[in-house]
């Protein structure tokens, strides 16, 4: 999930880093709003989760609040990157001495850090050009990087040894912003020096795969989205709220288009089962992966997936649960379609799951006649043919849900 730019700020900012002052707009008379008692001017850009803004014209560097809702009205409905602009995100302007380069990454175990005495727009072609002035090192997780760390790597990059304080202290500290995000990605292009003598963040990225993610701007999170493509649903919202609120483990909810609820898990298994099933011309409705027991979490997950009015069956299917109590996520299944009166005659209901209460769940499902509860053992492909068949059949009959 890559994050836009005001969430970033928001957060970077709560954590104590120095960063511009900044607010998000979605009309030009808003961020002309913004920008209207600062005297040193502005700078306006397209609030989208992508880099490269500058080169494709999205960042506008401008000298008072008229010019600000100008720019501002250029780019909002534009697209940029492949992204439609639908809000901007207005900063002041500083006095910019000197243009650094920061990143944090996870692709692999270490961590990763690249840093360089060189910032701005070019730094790709720096990187082509003269690869030596890019520093990259492996960070520690156990240790992070602290600040005498932080100023070995600066010595590394040829940075001037007065800026050497400034430049390590808030590396340092970005680096714990990365950690406390649960970030795969931090970008800081550039890191300034200022004319104070202060390091500003002035171009800040980042990625997290954590959903419960919330920055510190508590108003920026009241509309979260993915990757800022569109807004998260009600459905998505309250999975997230649920992991926020009870202990057990994680549940991810990505809701989709089409009509098969999906109650699978296990990783690389759950999305084998899900290319399984568009392979055979069936729609999911939905994505998920778990790895709690916990019931209550597990029935708002079910609820949430039951409340979508396009769903017209259910597939519960997991790799082989060696390590966990299946009846603890198969009962609240069974509860939640009772309590809906769900009739899995007309509404087909497909079981795989095996392991320790195996016996406890078919027993659960055994109460509610027409489930489909695979033989110990079935393949993952038997159950993917069966509720794509089964739907299909639905369908054909026009039986609602």
């Amino acid at each position: 999930m890559h994050l836009t730019e005001d969430k970033v700020k928001a957060f970077l900012r709560a954590g104590g880093v120095v960063v511009p002052d900044g607010a998000a707009a979605s009309t030009p008379e808003r961020a002309a709003e913004i920008a209207a008692n600062w005297s040193d001017g502005a700078v306006v850009k397209a609030l989208i989760p992508t880099g490269r803004r500058g080169k494709a014209g999205a960042i506008r560097v401008v000298r008072s609040p008229l010019e600000v809702g100008d720019a501002a009205r250029q780019m909002l409905g534009s697209v940029v990157n492949g992204h439609a602009v639908r809000s901007v995100y207005v900063e002041r302007r500083i006095e910019i001495a000197k243009e650094c380069y920061l990143a944090f990454f996870l692709e692999d175990f270490p961590p990763k850090v690249l840093i360089s005495a060189r910032g701005g727009v070019d730094i790709e072609e720096v990187h082509r050009r003269n690869p030596a002035e890019i520093v990259r090192a492996d960070v520690d997780p156990l240790r992070g990087l602290p600040t005498w760390d932080a100023v070995a790597l600066w010595e590394a990059a040829a940075l001037e040894p007065k800026l050497l304080p400034a430049l390590s202290r808030i590396t340092s500290q970005l680096h714990g912003q990365f950690v406390k995000a649960g970030a795969t990605m931090l970008e800081i292009n550039p890191l300034c020096i200022d004319r104070d003598g202060r390091a500003v963040a002035v171009g800040a990225m980042m990625a997290t795969e954590d959903p419960l993610f919330k920055g510190g701007d508590d108003e920026a999170q009241d509309a979260p989205s993915f990757g800022g493509r569109r807004a998260l649903t009600a459905g998505e919202r309250r999975v997230i709220e649920a992991n926020r609120r009870l202990p057990g483990g994680m549940v991810r909810y990505h809701e989709l288009d089409g009509d098969i609820g999906m109650f699978v898990g296990g990783g690389g298994a759950g999305l084998f089962q899900h290319d399984l099933i568009l392979g055979l011309g069936g729609q999911p409705a939905n994505h998920t992966d778990a790895s709690t027991v916990n019931p209550e979490k597990v029935r708002v997950l079910i609820d949430t997936i039951l409340d979508n009015p396009r769903v017209k069956s259910l597939f519960v299917s997991w790799h082989y649960q060696q390590m966990a109590q299946i009846d603890r996520r198969v009962v609240p299944v069974i509860e939640a379609l009772r309590d809906r009166g769900k009739d899995p005659r007309q509404f087909p209901v497909v079981i795989r799951m095996f392991g320790r209460g195996e016996d406890e769940a078919r027993r659960a499902a055994s109460e509610l006649p027409g489930i489909h509860y695979l033989p110990h053992g079935a393949p993952l492909e038997e159950g993917v043919r069966l509720i794509v068949e089964l739907t299909n059949a639905v369908k054909r009959m026009g039986v609602g849900t």
